[in-house]
């Protein structure tokens, strides 16, 4: 029986791996999209290797064809004649497309083969706009084209979408993650009607600023032959293992995580990085180039973690980490910086970012217009991720990684964990935090910071409960000038319907839950509390006992202004509101001694709100 069980089972691998064979050597064209994201001028840097996006051929002088309108949209981004006219199927052909589509606006991109004759209609067209999918094919029958049309509204894992459009010189068939939803008998194709033909990919994001092509197509493949469903699925299959995995660039050796610095001090940081597959590393540190201080790293993982000690302090460190796989392949993530904690009696800045949540293209502007400011660290106010609990590791990967390893491979992060990483899985894996880790506290300059759980509120926010006797010890027994807490949920916020709907009658103007600690702030003399979760931006007036009061007051901060989809206020003012924003943001504090200078900044740098404090 054993025999015949392992036989069935050779029998089934060997065929898998014939078939992966056979989809390879048919393969024409296999591009990567994944943005490039990275500081400018002399803080460039891309860590280990990347595929590059496909580009549309340089020539000194040149002309375009006629884009195409798409839902009534013209294209935001065009990529063209990126595969030789001679190297395009004449006859059969697949094309498949991997998009993830985690933004709530509507968005689109189309691959096609057409000509420069705006009359010409494209030989086939494969496009996705907001759940939509067509293909589209001329033959012989059919010289305006046939149409293939499903809809694609609830993907793998709720926003993954794997489309392949096949024609085998009878059929055309349409493919929605591994299943065949559309077909239809078709003549052959007619070739050479196009008197340039030309590939092109074309994305229309109009709703969505920022946004880039590789933030909704991952890939793009391109056969001369027309895959059978086994193939699509074993393709299916393939690219969500990838995905299970947060794997960047199948098949390469490569970073899909950081570096990436958190919770600094005077004589320490904290360093974590990942690698698509078990590595061993090298950390090259010191204060000037070339870098004299190693430590080794001999145990391969993919999550590696190290705190770099005996530092000095406020003081500019670079560093560098090599990778070595365990078949000897060797990748480095490029010399980068950091800075220790400054001194008790230090000037300081640190900037706020919350919910970054599923937007990497809106991060990346945050990121660079945070780097621009050089703060010493940043507060992240939760939700780093949408839903990055432990099924969901591309979110990590794919989306904050994406758009943030970029700031926080040079500036220190510390940060809270949201209802989007509620299950502390990956946030665990990924920090290295004091214990119990869900909730810590730091010093930093003559400030102390509190940074607590609120998923928890409903029982370790009231009286006795867990971290509100911890905050209390720890509030009673700090000595710093200023004291500040951050957690995800709202105590105090406009917002429209997260707390009753504003539209239809009264509502709590924040999370009740949450205000069961809040009487520790105002006995202890907290100056400011910072959350996110509202995706707007709101800061209160001087808050006590459910009065404004201007001398004894607690300011709330609500700085949910990374990539979540934005919400939106009350119809009426809240009697605590002291300014509120719609947009995505950003704030930095900047402190020197008992002087406070808080502003607020969109994603065009403008200042959108400014503070001033000082104590007696």
């Amino acid at each position: 029986m054993k025999r015949v069980f392992y036989a069935a089972l050779y029998c089934l691998v060997m065929s898998t791996l014939y078939s992966q064979a056979q989809i390879e050597k048919n393969l024409v064209g296999d591009w990567n999209f994944t943005p490039p994201y990275s500081l400018e001028r002399k803080a460039y840097n891309i860590p280990g290797p990347m595929i590059a996006p496909p580009k549309t051929p340089y020539t000194t002088l040149s002309t375009q064809a006629y884009p195409f309108l798409f839902h009534g949209e013209e294209p935001t981004q065009r990529m063209i004649n990126f595969l030789p006219a001679d190297q395009l199927p004449q006859g059969a052909f697949s094309i498949e497309m991997w998009l993830i589509d985690h933004v709530n606006q509507p968005v689109g991109a189309l691959v096609t083969v057409k000509g420069r004759d705006i009359h010409e209609e494209p030989d086939w067209l494969l496009g996705y706009y907001e759940g939509d999918v067509i293909f589209t094919l001329i033959t012989e029958d059919s010289p305006q084209g046939t149409l293939l049309h499903t809809e694609a509204k609830l993907g793998w894992k709720k926003y993954w979408h794997h489309l392949v459009a096949t024609y085998d010189e009878q059929h055309m068939q349409l493919f929605y993650n591994g299943t065949l939803v559309k077909q239809t008998a078709v003549e052959k194709r007619v070739t050479d009607r196009l008197q340039h033909p030309e590939l092109e990919m074309a994305a229309y994001l109009q709703q969505e600023p920022y946004m880039d092509l590789g933030n909704l197509v991952r890939s793009l493949r391109l056969y001369d032959c027309a895959l059978n469903q086994e193939q699509v699925i074993q393709r299916f299959e393939s690219l969500k293992d990838d995905v299970e995995n947060g794997i960047l660039y199948p098949g390469l050796f490569h970073y899909n995580a950081g570096p990436y610095l958190h919770y600094a001090t005077p004589h320490s940081i904290n360093l974590i990085w990942e690698t698509d597959r078990p590595a061993r590393a090298i950390i090259s540190y010191g204060q000037q180039l070339p870098l004299t201080q190693q430590i080794v790293l001999e145990k391969p993982k993919t999550i590696q973690e190290r705190t770099l000690e005996g530092l000095e302090a406020e003081t500019s460190y670079f560093y560098d980490i090599q990778s070595i796989s365990e078949e000897g392949d060797t990748i480095s993530s490029g010399i980068l910086t950091f800075s220790t904690a400054v001194r008790d009696s230090s000037s300081f800045s640190f900037a706020l970012i919350g919910d970054t949540e599923a937007r990497a293209h809106v991060n990346d502007r945050l990121a660079k217009l945070i780097w621009d400011e050089r703060p010493n660290f940043a507060l992240n106010l939760g939700d780093l991720t949408d839903g990055g609990f432990q099924p969901h590791k591309f979110e990590w990967n794919y989306e904050y990684f994406a758009g943030m390893r970029q700031l926080h491979s040079r500036i220190p992060v510390f940060p809270v964990a949201g209802n989007g990483e509620a299950d502390l899985f990956w946030y665990k894996q990924y920090h290295k935090l004091p214990a119990p880790e869900a909730y810590y506290s730091f010093r930093y300059g003559n400030a102390e910071f509190f940074m607590l759980n609120s998923n928890e509120k409903a029982k370790e926010f009231a009286p006795g409960g867990l971290q509100y006797v911890w905050l209390e010890n720890a509030l009673k027994n700090s000595t710093a000038t200023w004291k500040f807490v951050a957690h995800h949920h709202a105590p105090f916020s406009a917002d429209e319907d997260d707390y009753g709907n504003a539209w239809e009658g009264p509502t709590h103007l924040g999370d009740e839950e949450v205000r069961q600690i809040v009487p520790l702030y105002e006995k202890y003399g907290v100056t400011m509390v910072f959350f996110g979760h509202l995706h707007t931006y709101q800061r209160t007036m001087p808050i006590d006992r459910n009065l404004v009061n201007e001398k004894n007051g607690v300011i709330y901060v609500q700085c949910g202004g990374g990539g979540g989809n934005l919400e939106d206020f009350a119809p009426a003012r809240a009697w605590f509101s002291a300014k509120t924003y719609r947009g995505h943001h950003y704030a930095t504090i900047a402190i020197q001694g008992k002087n406070l200078s808080y502003r607020v900044f969109d994603t065009e740098g403008r200042m959108r709100d400014f503070l001033e404090l000082k104590k007696p």
